[in-house]
């Protein structure tokens, strides 16, 4: 999952020309036991990012991270990873489901990328997540 994470990590940074936050109380979740959980990012305390390779059962689950997060806006990014997730699209309507049930339309994005950590499309990925920011940030 290293080369995945280093990708997602990278593709946020170039994104957000290097302005979200990866780390610290912005990216935090409090659940009240334990230590907190995180997620990938936070932008401008508006929109709270998560990028995901998994599983579509941890990727549902890292939905769930991204409601209780505080920021309004949510977007779920998810890297093509066959081996793990054999349909990227049927997962990313299943989480479009999810947070429909939480949050108006206007407040959440799942885009799923082209690239991830051993083909990486970073060029292009970027300019996905930039618009896919630009959305929600309007």
């Amino acid at each position: 999952m290293g080369l995945h994470d280093d990708y997602g990590k990278n593709l946020l940074r170039q994104a957000t020309g290097d302005t979200v936050d990866q780390y610290g109380p912005a990216v935090e979740i409090n659940y009240g036991a334990g230590s907190p959980a995180r997620i990938d990012g936070a932008l401008g305390g508006r929109i709270a990012i998560e990028v995901e390779s998994r599983t579509p059962k941890q990727v549902r689950g890292a939905v769930i991270d991204l409601i209780c997060h505080p920021c309004r806006k949510k977007l779920l990014i998810l890297l093509p990873v066959k081996k793990n997730m054999p349909n990227p699209d049927a997962t990313a309507e299943q989480c479009r489901n999810i947070l429909a049930r939480f949050l108006p339309a206007v407040s959440y994005r799942v885009i799923v990328l082209e690239g991830h950590g051993n083909d990486p499309r970073l060029e292009l990925d970027v300019k996905i997540v930039a618009e896919a920011l630009r959305n929600l940030d309007i």
